[in-house]
Parts: structure tokens; C-alpha cells; sequence
């Protein structure tokens, strides 16, 4: 799996190892708490890769072992704050190549390993809204769980499965102003990231064997919630 070193993806790993799962996870920045996490989890190898250089992806798929796999879960992103008064096309770059090359050129390159396995993509209930300052990572996810529909499509020759997972607001080193998206969610509180690992993990399991091309949203309910009808109705 990519990204393993906080938040999401440290959950992600953690639940996983827990399940008896191998891990090969990868990091690029957060090498302490990257090592940290492997001398917790005996069963996890560290590869370091640059996703966003144009031969990170095929560079990582030569490092792996040949399988097979049950699993590649790709939970590497980056949301990048945008300037409000011009276009920064190296920001859009940037985030592109992480959020959505880099996972579905991943899927492509190690089909032959992933025989009967599973793709999990982690992608954003952002990708259903509009954005101010983080225009780029919310046109990324939504184009992540596009992608992760046709790559259901293409891999099921395979015996794939390819599913997304979009967390709301969750409890990590990303998350701004928890204390207003918890007002607003029906569930009034934020996520925690385990939740986001238990997802992961059934859709890896053998309990969602007939899942694919789905995009579960994990948000607590925030979604739903409109605050003006929310007003409207005295709640």
C-alpha cells in the first residue's frame, strides 16, 4: 500500500497487519514515524518512492516482490492549498500525478500480481463538492473514483475487484476546524481514522468477494446534511 506513515494510511496498515496481512507500504517524507510503524509491525517492508517523478510508479513495481497479492491499496495523496487570485498549473501537476496517476498506473502495472485480489483507492467525499483553495485535490478524487468505476471495469478480466473509499472529516494531521464539521455532521463528531481502516479491510476480505466498482463514503453522515434545511427544521 502507498502512504503508510500517518494518519489514514497508518490506520490502514495497522488494521491490516492485524488481519494477517504482509504489508509493503511506501513513504516519502515522515521517515521517523514510517520507521517508527515497522518496528511495530514485524510484517511490513518500507520502500521509499517519489510517485510524483514519472518513473516513481514502475520504479516501486520493480522493488515488489511477484506475488501473488491480495491486495494494493493506494492511500498516497496530497492536497496542496491554491492561491485564490491565479491558476497554479504546478500545483494541479503535482497533485494529478500523486492522487490519480499514480494509483491507477499502480492498478495497471500489477494486475498480473493481483489475480483474484482487490484495489482499494482512497479517494474524497471532496470530490463531490466544489472547492475554494484546494481546487486540485477535489478534481483529483473525483477523477480517482471515476477511474477506480473503469478500472473495475477493465481488471474484472482479472478477477479484481476495484473499489473506492471516500472519508469525510477525519481525525489526522489534515484535518482543519474539526470542531465546526462535527457541528454540522448528523453523528456530531468527526471520524477517526481506524474507521476508515475497517472499510479498507472488508472490501479486502473475503466478505465483499461481489463488490466492485463501488465508492463507499465513510463521512458520519456529513454529506447528507444541508445546514440552512438543517436550521429549518429547529435542529
Amino acid at each position: 500500500m502507498t502512504g503508510v506513515s500517518v494518519g489514514i494510511g497508518r490506520a490502514i496498515a495497522e488494521r491490516l497487519a492485524l488481519d494477517g496481512y504482509e504489508i509493503h507500504g511506501t513513504y516519502l517524507t515522515h521517515a521517523d514515524q514510517a520507521q517508527e510503524l515497522a518496528t511495530q509491525l514485524p510484517g511490513l517492508t518500507l520502500h521509499r518512492v517519489d510517485l510524483v517523478a514519472p518513473d516513481g510508479p514502475q520504479r516501486l513495481v520493480d522493488e515488489l516482490p511477484d506475488g501473488p497479492w491480495q491486495a494494493l491499496v493506494n492511500n498516497a495523496g496530497i492536497a496542496l492549498e491554491e492561491p485564490l487570485d491565479h491558476f497554479d498549473a504546478a500545483i494541479w501537476q503535482r497533485t494529478l500525478a500523486i492522487n490519480l496517476l499514480a494509483p491507477v498506473a499502480l492498478a495497471r502495472a500489477l494486475e498480473s500480481r493481483l489475480v483474484d485480489g482487490s484495489v482499494v483507492n482512497i479517494a474524497s467525499t471532496d470530490a463531490r463538492i466544489g472547492s475554494y483553495s484546494s481546487a486540485a485535490y477535489a478534481a483529483s478524487k473525483a477523477a480517482l473514483v471515476s477511474a477506480t468505476r473503469s478500472l473495475a471495469n477493465v481488471l474484472a478480466r482479472s478477477r479484481i475487484r476495484v473499489n473506492a473509499v471516500s472519508p469525510g472529516w477525519i481525525d489526522t494531521q489534515m484535518t482543519t476546524l474539526p470542531e465546526l464539521a462535527a457541528e454540522v455532521a448528523p453523528l456530531q463528531r468527526i471520524g477517526r481514522p481506524s474507521e476508515v481502516a475497517d472499510a479498507v479491510a472488508w472490501l479486502v476480505g473475503p466478505e465483499a468477494t461481489f463488490v466492485t466498482g463501488s465508492d463507499i463514503v465513510v463521512d458520519g453522515g456529513f454529506g447528507n446534511a444541508e445546514p440552512v434545511l438543517r436550521r429549518e427544521a429547529g435542529m
